[in-house]
């Protein structure tokens, strides 16, 4: 946002205001929209017993979060004066920002594990796939990057009204490595060697079932279809997820090795509009992961289309039925009138004679 700030011919910060008014709304919109679309559909009853779903529906709530505040915060700079000049949002804002990023990356992360725990042939390890152990995890995995972020209200501060790590070489080398590993490769590499594990625990399940039984060739690809499903649901995130840091990555890194490089303005607005453009491509990730999650999985799409119409028939009634009310008039009989009277007196009059001749008729002849 500082970029905006500054005063050159450069057709950048225009185009930066641009992006950020429509391209930001956008994605607001959409990201705002999916990940609430994520927490309702991960809360029906046919996810709750998976413990997958549990990171999955943590990681929507975070990244609602993330990206509430931190697109939230660029849009209103555009007509409003930017906050970020003051310390205490300036660190504040950075701290949010970054720990909630870390937070959904690493439940993303910790979901794959738990893929693998859930194929492997181990009992023990397949213990850890359990819908309380998640939500424990979930609750470490918070309280962990809480803490770990804590250098960044530390590092951050305000230098003419730009919220900048400034002229401290090891802070910004310590902060660009510390988001490139924890950020990036390490939870990349955690992802594609749980993967690897997945697809070799599911060739061997696989082959067990052949061999144990051979004739259910129904069921057996039933079950191949299913395994092949969480491996694309797998690969789909990981690489996304993937291409999505590395430019932002690339870029802290950059900026943290020319900090001190006498740098002109024109190179400056290109330094922070090319880092304007890693961060929103780093929000594809949270503003796309339903979109990812329903494009991928057959339940997913499933479900959605069964909670859309569920909800759109409820609707529906609410519409069709209308409360009217009860007219007391409709309720009281009306008083019989002197020609009905007179009927329903013959009309007792002949039964009783019908009766009073039955009773005078002998046994043998009423049988």
């Amino acid at each position: 946002m500082s970029v905006l700030s500054l005063s050159s011919n450069s057709p950048l910060p225009y185009v930066q205001q641009q992006l950020i008014r429509y391209g930001d709304s956008i994605f607001l919109i959409f990201g705002v929209s999916g990940c609430c679309l994520n927490i309702l559909l991960l809360s029906r009853r046919q996810f709750q017993t998976s413990s997958c779903c549990t990171y999955f529906q943590a990681l929507s709530v975070i990244a609602l979060i993330h990206i509430t505040i931190a697109l939230g915060l660029y849009l209103y700079t555009l007509d409003n004066v930017d906050p970020l000049g003051i310390a205490v949002i300036c660190k504040l804002r950075f701290y949010i920002v970054q720990s909630t990023a870390m937070m959904y990356r690493w439940c993303l992360t910790i979901a794959c594990f738990d893929r693998y725990a859930l194929s492997s042939a181990d009992v023990r390890l397949r213990k850890f796939a359990n819908v309380k152990i998640a939500r424990r995890v979930v609750v470490a995995i918070i309280l962990i990057w809480l803490v770990l972020t804590l250098h960044i209200p530390i590092f951050y501060n305000t230098i003419n009204h730009i919220c900048i790590i400034y002229n401290n070489i090891f802070a910004s080398l310590y902060h660009s490595a510390f988001l490139t590993l924890t950020g990036c490769i390490i939870p990349i590499s955690c992802m594609a060697i749980c993967t690897l594990l997945i697809h070799r625990n599911l060739t061997l399940k696989r082959q067990r079932r052949q061999q144990n039984a051979p004739k259910a060739k129904e069921n057996e690809k039933l079950q191949s279809r299913r395994d092949q499903q969480v491996l694309i649901m797998l690969l789909v995130q990981m690489i996304f997820y993937s291409i999505t840091i590395i430019p932002l990555m690339t870029m802290y890194f950059y900026n943290a090795i020319t900090i001190y490089l006498s740098k002109t303005l024109a190179r400056i607005i290109i330094e922070r509009f090319a880092l304007f453009i890693a961060e929103m491509i780093n929000f594809l990730f949270p503003v796309c992961s339903f979109y990812l999650y329903t494009m991928a999985s057959h339940m997913f799409r499933v479900e959605l289309k069964a909670m859309l119409y569920s909800f759109f028939k409820l609707q529906w009634l609410k519409k069709s039925i209308s409360i009217r009310p009860i007219d007391y008039e409709m309720k009281v009989k009306p008083k019989p009138t002197a020609q009905a009277i007179e009927f329903n007196s013959n009309k007792l009059e002949r039964i009783t004679e019908v009766s009073q001749e039955r009773k005078n008729l002998s046994p043998d002849i009423i049988q």
